[in-house]
């Protein structure tokens, strides 16, 4: 049998099903004997640091920066392959590390940077990428906005509409919202189309999760 990747990564919009598909598929990995750790994005105990998250959770500035630095995805990787370990967190590669820096407005081309350097820092753990992607956008985030409320809600739609990418295109609100993730999503798919190692692509999980999850179980242990 083909050995569980080490470092699972579950990636998607917001809404997509991440946190849904990690904690299934580690309860999943659990009952079959795997040591496995799943990590929220929010986890006191997360093993990378972003600064997006630390803006989630209004977090104190850290002292040194470089906490920040995509070293500490060569530190995970060792630890994955250290501990003979898998580790699954969501959100935490394309979400918070590379999206932002297209929220700031950053070119794609730099964009790209940051991933390829996440991906060669990492790249020891072979890290299995899960990308959740729903076709429809608009209907992803008026369902996930409905679903959780506030204040999240309203913090979600602060936060875009305040970046620079929704600045510079004068867009407020859940146009903002919908917007900043339509032109986002062919970038992640181009990102997703040159990664590396193994991969799965998930369209629309929501319409069938039982499906999705299969395809999932399938994909991480053959």
């Amino acid at each position: 049998m083909t050995a569980v990747p080490r470092l699972i990564l579950i990636e998607g919009m917001i809404g997509s099903g991440k946190t849904t598909t990690a904690g299934h598929l580690a309860d999943w990995l659990a009952r079959r004997g795997e040591h496995v750790r799943a990590f929220g994005e929010g986890a006191a105990d997360h093993p990378i640091r972003t600064r997006r998250v630390d803006e989630l959770l209004a977090a104190p500035a850290p002292g040194d920066p470089g906490v920040y630095a995509a070293a500490q995805w060569a530190r995970l990787a060792e630890r994955c392959l250290r501990d003979e370990q898998t580790i699954i967190c969501e959100s935490v590669f394309l979400q918070n590390s590379v999206m932002p820096a297209f929220i700031d407005g950053a070119p794609v081309a730099s964009v790209a940077e940051i991933c390829t350097e996440i991906q060669r820092q990492a790249a020891p753990a072979e890290p299995f990428l899960v990308y959740l992607r729903p076709a429809d956008i608009a209907a992803a985030i008026a369902r996930v906005h409905q679903a959780r409320g506030e204040p999240w809600s309203s913090r979600n739609l602060a936060f875009v509409q305040d970046s620079p990418w929704a600045r510079r295109r004068d867009l407020r609100g859940r146009a903002a919202v919908v917007g900043l993730y339509q032109a986002w999503e062919p970038v992640a798919a181009e990102l997703f189309d040159r990664y590396p190692f193994g991969k799965l692509m998930v369209p629309d999980p929501q319409h069938d999760w039982p499906s999705a999850l299969r395809a999932i179980r399938a994909a991480v242990r053959p």
